[in-house]
């Protein structure tokens, strides 16, 4: 996270830092959605690498966790938000 800019209030930081948390987000579950399609295209093969799978099925175990991390983030900045701005 950023630290807070010249000027900014504890209200627009917070807010700021929300935005910020949205787009990790939404890169996060574009990176998991890229690495689930490649775990499908090699199960589709007719030898697949099974090692290749498993660290691709480890990594998205990985975005999953950082995605749930994140967006608990978000929520309880949210909360902070609603209630103090």
């Amino acid at each position: 996270m950023n630290s807070p800019m010249a000027g900014e209030s504890g209200c627009q930081l917070m807010k700021r830092l929300a935005k910020e948390l949205k787009v990790s987000i939404a890169k996060t579950q574009e990176q998991a959605t890229e690495v689930a399609s490649r775990i499908t295209g090699l199960e589709a093969q007719a030898n697949p690498d099974q090692s290749q799978i498993g660290a691709l099925k480890q990594a998205l175990e990985v975005l999953g966790k950082k995605a749930e991390e994140e967006r608990a983030s978000l929520s309880e900045l949210e909360d902070v938000i609603s209630e103090n701005c």
